[in-house]
């Protein structure tokens, strides 16, 4: 029967994906109940044919057709059920009658579409012709569902649109097209103007002659001459040729538009959504966890371009159309980047600007590359005739040749000035004669600037509208991007008190038509050119833009506006509300305010007391609310923005005050706690923004602003134990039992830590999680990733290999006669280059295992260094481009050799004078390193002396130098901005470049400690975090001191300069380190934590004070304890260590305390233990191996046991409602067993679980939960490196020694991909831990009715062991027990907060679908 085929598909994870694709199903006169005539039938086949079986399961009382209803009921949630019965009765030879009558072939289901068909059972489905009525009945439900399923496939595709969108917002941090100042300028474009430029040979030699034309058109022009609206023209131009493009236009001062990062995170958007490769390949990167810093063009060009867009193969070239680049904030940086852009590269690029000195400088480096046009003003008069053509009409002219000589009139003065023109043609039209006319082109200068003094005189003599002009023309002019008409009516209320209902129609008129209202209802200047006059230092005018006062001005509007008690309504702590509002006044401007309230009070003046109150009453107030705003955007980016902001103002604020005093300390902390709540809880965050009320803060550092201030003794979430007092900037430490840390290497998704016994550890960077482990079989000696983290290298004394990290597997093993000094991968892992201590450089090609021959490089010395080299290289070091290869000798300089031309480049030298005196002995080089940046480019050097040398590798000059700074190990930060040197004594320092060409270390940061040395450093790929490794330790460092402000994000000009950083010193943690714990029980009460460690210790400590533990026994030394089990009823613990042995004690308790008084059992098992289980009445052990389990007295003598194959996996517990008796699950059935004998209860096949068999062969863990009438199973399948969950729920009271079979309860299959772990089953309530680290809670009762789970608290990533496992109990006094590391924590309160989260089944087949379908963007 189908509903039975549809039932086992649902819970068969094998056909779980075919049973989703069901949309609808069609009963034609099916006998759901049975029918009356079943017996009759049977009669009749068993005297013709015999008995039939499934004749009698048709009769009304059949038990089959019983349990299908019921069960089909739950599983058919989200069909379409079409149920058609008969309504003629059929010729039965003794009777007529209906075969299936309507009660049994309905099913009276809410969603069940019931219709009749006039015909007998046998008619149903015959029919005559497609006039039949019955026909036309069931074609018009087949219309219906084929409607409903086509309009779901469109939405679903609209929904996997959107969520690919989503994720690509996400990777590049762009949320639009730049199509609004595209249409603006499109509109400003009069028709059939701008060809010229399109028939010019230098257009058409870049827009066809590819790849033999230079790649990048400049077009270069005076202002307002009409670059832009030539820059619309070419992307209409492309997109009528159907070419691939993508465009951006710069404005200065303008959020997102203004410096590289924007623009290249712009064209990447575009490119993906019109290409669907480019847009695969970036998702791709998103769901690998790439990170791209926003910030930083550099990471965004690699990473986007270089590992991203650029890795498509594409046959025609992509356009970039890039408007006004000399109001680009770093363009000299921008067209450095386009230099390496490779001569084959599909891409052409069109730029337009001014003709700067320093533009024009940067262009000319590019040689070849470019080609340049400029417009003269006679390129543009027809097109600026015909715009005053366009307009002619509406001026008070009469008669054609009254026209013509205005129009000549206006053309000889307009020097090619598009913009003048457009002024000039706007005031015209508001004259009302010819006098009038030739009066304005008299007095109207040619001059922009006069004739923006001219508009500014105009509007002074407007005395009503003077006040609301200047308020408008200063957030116009300091605003980080457009605002909307009803923002900026929202600010001139907060601002100046009035109110202006149609600011739109007047705006233009107030202020002179300097500003225009564009399509978006933004306000806008009519041109860069316009700010540029307002912001001018001698301008003397009442309508001067002040910008550092216009900024603070405004940074005092936006706090006040956050500040008010309408941005944080009234919540309870039980209830997550809506997204707080203020009066619909001012909740226009919110969003503004909440965005970029920091970066106009960092260009405010520090001199200013009134932005500093506004700050720290902001602070003390709501700046909860505002957290809570910006998490539910979606984005945090603005969080951490604001820090450092706030850091960098709080800097320039401390050269005119003392930095103390509460306030300051105040605002301080919180330029602190902003970075490490955006960092370590963006996750919950973006979950549940109101997290950050309740939950949050307890989980922060005890001294933490946001903990002190927050943080309730009384209500809200409870964290007992060791929390951090500070923040604490070693976010990791990883400790080694076996072997000494060697090599290591940090890549976009993973680090990796190389040991001395030759293994490599694979760590994610995001949860620290183990990836893999690899063997390399010998020491290690060095680790470098490839581009994308998609292969690894490691090389030990003789030994190079090559892993593919999408499978954790070798690739390539190559064997070397010298030991490899340096590695690095050329671009898209062609080939790894390895520097040899055989004074060659080797090159190995991936792709087909090949080695290129060596290339010697001591054949190029010349005089004064021709030396046959007695001693082999110590040290060598790829440049990031793989051009340049440094190499050091004992008692030599640097030498430096140009792997391009294969020739010796250089030396650099520690001292300069004669030939003698560069002969002379040097201290060895211990350490070296190129800085990544193309500006920079320095190569530094550490010596055995302690000194620290910066050289430039292009010249060979010495720039800079440190002395007793012993540097044993250094590394550069990929950005360019930060050298970090590690020392022999284990100190750290950290250095930012500064300087002009970045070439002075100002120390910013010192980590002091007095252990072993540091081995080796490495940077993240985006600059704010390092790892090193010292001994057998791996440590990862996140100092907030890293995240802190570009100066280059605004004018100098605009602020004071920052006072000197202080180089910010901590001290590690000394001491032993605590072992970390391996096993964990609670006692009954809940008031005893017992705990196994992996130094083999056994300790307890009390749930009132988790932070004291006390020693009851040990095992063996370095052997971890991996189970542990507690007896209340006799004070019996028992525990298991990694070699097997068992350790049985009796406890005493003396007070509250319980200590170790007798040893019961001291032996070892024959086989590895999975876990172990006391009996109720504590005088038996269970103990659970991998093939096999037995059961011993608690004096370890054995009672019985049972064995089985490796992969069969099973569980065992104690039966929840039979105290004699303990229960062992198995895949495909459940044995009963005797405590006391180890007595079989069941049948030797025992009870079969209604299960998929392959679960037997796919399933590699199984996990059990019970309690009451409850037994839940999970059981976790494996497919290669992924994983899928299944969970089931069974009843305790069918599992008994009577029964045969057993059923699991229905619909709680959807819960297993939603579940990491279950932590408890408390009553009819189910605790689990979600995949995103929340622990949530369902109703098992009534989940199949109402699919829907409670998420209460999260715990942070950081409480999970390396290998993503976590300890946890559940006590009786409804307390969470969790273990993070080598600490037991205690959450109180965790299920007073709660939100409710819905999870049907037609949610579940919407997101099956939608997984398979592609993102379209028209």
């Amino acid at each position: 029967m189908k509903e039975q085929a549809y039932i086992l598909a649902c819970q068969d994870p094998t056909f779980k994906d075919i049973a989703s694709r069901f949309h609808s199903m069609y009963f034609l006169a099916t006998p759901h109940r049975g029918a009356d005539l079943a017996r009759t039938l049977g009669n009749i086949l068993k005297v013709t044919y015999g008995q039939k079986q499934y004749v009698n399961e048709l009769e009304p009382s059949s038990g089959l057709l019983f349990r299908i209803n019921d069960s089909f009921r739950h599983h058919s949630e989200g069909l379409q059920l079409w149920s058609f019965y008969e309504t003629v009765q059929s010729n039965l030879i003794v009777s007529n009658a209906l075969v299936v009558d309507k009660a049994s072939a309905t099913m009276s289901y809410a969603h069940e579409r019931i219709a009749l068909l006039n015909a007998d059972h046998r008619g149903v489905c015959k029919f005559d012709d497609p006039s039949d009525p019955n026909y036309k009945t069931l074609r018009n439900a087949f219309s219906t569902t084929v409607d409903s399923i086509t309009s779901e496939v469109f939405r679903l595709k609209q929904e996997a649109s959107r969520t690919d969108l989503r994720c690509l917002r996400a990777l590049v941090g762009v949320s639009d097209l730049p199509k609004d100042d595209l249409i603006a300028l499109q509109d400003a474009r009069i028709s059939g103007s701008c060809e010229w430029f399109s028939a010019k040979k230098e257009f058409q030699d870049w827009r066809c002659s590819w790849p033999s034309a230079p790649s990048i058109l400049w077009l270069s022009g005076n202002p307002a001459s009409g670059k832009s609206v030539l820059s619309s023209y070419i992307v209409d131009h492309l997109q009528e040729q159907c070419l691939g493009h993508s465009y951006f236009f710069f404005k200065h001062g303008t959020e997102t538009m203004s410096s590289v990062s924007d623009c290249l995170r712009s064209l990447a958007y575009q490119m993906a959504c019109s290409n669907f490769e480019v847009r695969k390949t970036l998702l791709a990167l998103h769901a690998d966890g790439v990170a791209v810093d926003k910030d930083n063009e550099r990471s965004v060009w690699r990473k986007l371009f270089l590992e991203g867009v650029f890795q498509v193969k594409v046959n025609q070239p992509h356009y970039w159309v890039i408007d006004a680049l000399d109001e680009c904030s770093k363009a000299q940086s921008f067209l450095s980047i386009f230099g390496s852009i490779e001569s084959q590269t599909p891409l052409r690029i069109f730029i337009t600007s001014r003709k700067t000195q320093e533009i024009e400088r940067a262009f000319v480096q590019l040689g070849p590359k470019i080609m340049h046009l400029e417009i003269l003003a006679s390129d543009t008069l027809e097109d600026i005739k015909s715009f005053i053509e366009s307009r002619i009409d509406r001026l008070p002219v009469e008669g054609d040749e009254s026209k013509s000589n205005l129009c000549n009139k206006i053309l000889a003065k307009s020097d090619g000035s598009f913009l003048w023109v457009r002024l000039v043609v706007q005031e015209l039209e508001h004259t009302w004669s010819e006098e009038a006319i030739e009066e304005v082109l008299h007095e109207v200068p040619a001059d922009m600037n006069l004739l923006y003094m001219r508009a500014l005189d105009n509007m002074s003599r407007m005395s009503r509208a003077t006040k609301l002009a200047k308020a408008i023309l200063m957030w116009t002019v300091c605003a980080f991007r457009p605002l909307t008409i009803s923002e900026m009516q929202s600010a001139l209320k907060i601002d100046i008190g009035e109110t202006v209902s149609s600011l739109n129609r007047s705006i233009s008129s107030i202020c002179g038509q300097l500003v225009f209202v564009d399509q978006r209802s933004r306000i806008q200047l009519v041109h860069q050119t316009v700010r540029d006059f307002l912001i001018q230092d001698d301008l003397d005018s009442e309508f001067a833009v002040r910008k550092v006062e216009g900024h603070a001005h405004i940074a005092v509007k936006c706090l006040d506006l956050l500040s008010k008690t309408q941005f944080k309504p009234t919540r309870t702590q039980k209830q997550k509300l809506a997204i707080p509002q203020g009066p619909a006044k001012d909740a226009a401007l919110i969003d503004y305010a909440c965005t970029f309230f920091s970066d106009h009070l960092y260009r405010a003046s520090s001199l200013e007391s009134e932005p500093w109150d506004a700050l720290y009453e902001f602070l003390d107030r709501n700046v909860l609310a505002w957290i809570e705003h910006l998490a539910n955007t979606g984005d945090l980016y603005y969080i951490t923005r604001t820090a450092i902001n706030i850091k960098a103002y709080l800097a320039r604020r401390a050269k005119y005050f003392p930095p103390i005093g509460q306030q300051v300390r105040t605002v301080d902390a919180w330029s602190v706690d902003l970075i490490r709540l955006a960092a370590k809880f963006r996750t919950a965050l973006l979950t549940s923004p109101s997290s950050i009320y309740w939950l949050i803060p307890p989980m922060c550092p005890s001294e933490s602003i946001i903990s002190r201030k927050f943080t309730s003794p009384h209500r809200g979430l409870a964290v007992k134990g060791s929390v951090e007092k500070t923040w604490d900037d070693c976010l990791t430490l990883i400790n080694y039992l076996e072997g000494q840390t060697a090599a290591i290497a940090h890549g976009d998704r993973f680090f990796a830590v190389g040991l001395s016994t030759g293994k490599i550890i694979l760590y994610h960077t995001i949860s620290g999680q183990v990836h893999c482990v690899l063997e390399h079989m010998e020491r290690l000696k060095i680790l470098e990733f490839g581009d994308q983290d998609k292969v690894l290298a490691s090389s030990g004394i003789r030994k190079v290999r090559i892993w593919d990290l999408s499978n954790c597997q070798q690739i390539w093993l190559f064997e070397t006669s010298y030991q490899a000094l340096a590695l690095a991968f050329t671009s898209e892992n062609e080939c790894l280059l390895a520097a040899s201590q055989g004074n060659y450089v080797i090159c190995w090609y991936l792709s087909n295992g090949s080695e290129k021959v060596g290339i010697p490089w001591h054949d190029g010395f010349k005089e004064p260094s021709k030396i046959q080299q007695r001693s082999p290289p110590t040290r060598a070091a790829f440049s990031p481009d793989r051009n340049l290869l440094a190499v050091t000798y004992r008692g030599r300089p640097i030498l430096l050799f140009d792997l391009a031309l294969e020739i010796f480049f250089g030396e650099c030298f520690r001292s300069s004078g004669s030939v003698q005196t560069k002969l002379v002995s040097h201290y060895p080089v211990v350490a070296m390193e190129f800085q990544p940046s193309s500006e920079i480019g320095l190569l530094i050097a550490s010596y055995g002396d302690g000194e620290l040398i910066a050289y430039n590798p292009r010249t060979l000059e010495l720039r800079y130098r440190a002395a007793n700074l012993h540097a044993h190990t250094l590394a550069c930060s990929p950005d360019g901005r930060t050298l970090v040197t590690g020392s022999s004594s284990g100190t750290i320092r950290v250095f930012d470049f500064d300087g002009f060409g970045g070439e002075i270390l100002t120390p910013i940061y010192r980590i002091d400690a007095y252990e072993e040395g540091i081995k080796s450093l490495k940077f993240s790929n985006d600059s704010l975090r390092f790892i090193d490794i010292r001994g057998s330790q791996c440590r990862v460092w996140e100092p907030a001191v890293l995240v802190r402000k570009d100066l280059e994000d605004c004018d100098e000009s605009e602020i004071s300069d920052p006072s000197p950083m202080v180089n910010a010193s901590v001290k590690m943690a000394e001491g032993n380190i605590k072992a970390e714990i391996t096993a964990m029980v609670c006692d009954s009460d809940g008031d005893v934590v017992f705990c196994g460690k992996e130094d083999g210790s056994v300790v307890a400590c009390l749930a009132q004070d988790v932070n004291k533990d006390w020693l009851l026994y040990k095992h063996s030394s370095n052997l971890a304890i991996t189970s542990i089990a507690w007896g209340q009823r006799e004070h019996i613990i028992a525990s298991v260590d990694e070699s097997s042995r068992i350790v049985i004690q009796k406890l005493v308790k003396h007070q509250t305390m319980w200590s170790a008084s007798e040893v019961l059992t001291n032996q070892r098992f024959a086989g590895s233990v999975c876990g172990l289980l006391l009996s109720p009445t504590n005088d038996n052990l269970l103990i659970d191996g991998k093939e096999s389990y037995e059961l011993w007295t608690i004096q370890g003598q054995k009672l019985g046991s049972k064995t089985f194959l490796p992969q069969k996996h099973q569980k065992l517990i104690s039966h929840p409602l039979q105290l004699s008796a303990f229960v062992s699950f198995e895949l495909d059935k459940v044995h009963i067993f005797n405590w006391s004998d180890f007595k079989e209860l069941t049948s030797p096949e025992g009870v079969k679980l209604n299960r998929p068999s392959e679960l037997s062969v796919k399933t590699s863990a199984m996990r059990i939960s019970y309690h009451g009438n409850n037994i839940l199973v999970e059981l976790t399948r494996k497919n290669g490196d992924q994983s899928s969950t299944k969970l089931e729920c069974w009843q305790t009271s069918d599992i008994m020694t009577s029964a045969t079979s057993i059923t699991p309860l229905p619909g709680f299959e959807m819960l297993g991909p939603c579940i990491r772990y279950i932590i408890a089953v408390n009553g009819n309530t189910l605790l689990f831990l979600d995949t995103d680290l929340w622990v949530c809670s369902l109703d098992l009762k009534n989940f199949a009715i109402t699919p829907e789970a409670k998420r209460h608290f999260f715990i942070p990533a950081d409480w999970l062991s390396m290998s993503g496992d976590i300890f946890f109990e559940f006590t009786l006094k409804n307390e969470f027990v969790f273990v993070k590391k080598n600490e037991v924590l205690i959450i109180r309160r965790g299920m007073d907060y709660s939100e409710t989260i819905s999870l049907s089944k037609a949610q579940q087949w919407l997101f099956n679908h939608a997984n398979n379908l592609h993102l379209a963007v028209p």
